[in-house]
C-alpha cells in the first residue's frame, strides 16, 4: 500500500493537476515526487505537507481527503 504522502500527492494531482502539486512542494519544502510510495513517511515531511495542505485545498477538499485517508487504513 502507498504511504500517506503518496496518497495525498495523488489526490492533489487529481484535484489541482501538476500546478497544485508544485504549489504543495513550494509551500511545504518537501519534494513529494522523490518519496517512494513503498517507503514509510518521513514524520517531519508529513507534518510540513499537512500544514501546507490548508493553503492548497479548499475546506471541502480537505474533508474529502481526510475521509479517503481514513478509509484506506
Amino acid at each position: 500500500m502507498a504511504n500517506r504522502i503518496s496518497r495525498i500527492t495523488a489526490y492533489v494531482e487529481k484535484r489541482k493537476l501538476g500546478f497544485g502539486v508544485a504549489r504543495l512542494i513550494m509551500m511545504s519544502g518537501v519534494n513529494v515526487r522523490a518519496i517512494p510510495p513503498d517507503e514509510p513517511d518521513p514524520p517531519d515531511a508529513l507534518r510540513r505537507l499537512e500544514q501546507a495542505l490548508v493553503r492548497v485545498l479548499s475546506p471541502e477538499e480537505l474533508r474529502e481527503l481526510q475521509t479517503l485517508l481514513e478509509d484506506d487504513r
